[in-house]
């Protein structure tokens, strides 16, 4: 599973739960960031997909959205459970 986390290079909440959703499960990710000043539009050219907004999270060249979305996608995966914990069988 290749997961790629776009940020704004100044966190918010969200940014925090989701870098700590990955750490705190040792699941490897790679990250870019921009700035806040760039458009959407920039972005999204960069990436290579429409977004709507940052954070954004991509798994497998899959848009996932943002945490609770990334949440969402772990456990139907079997990767977490939903307490946010690394499954038994990872």
């Amino acid at each position: 599973m290749i997961i790629q986390l776009y940020l704004y290079d100044s966190f918010d909440n969200t940014t925090y739960k989701i870098l700590k959703l990955l750490d705190d499960n040792d699941i490897k990710f790679s990250v870019v960031s921009f700035h806040k000043d760039d458009s959407i539009e920039y972005i999204s050219n960069q990436i290579g997909v429409k977004v709507r907004r940052l954070p954004t999270v991509i798994v497998d060249d899959e848009v996932v959205g943002s945490y609770y979305d990334l949440f969402e996608y772990l456990i139907n995966k079997k990767v977490i459970n939903y307490e946010g914990k690394l499954c038994q069988n990872q």
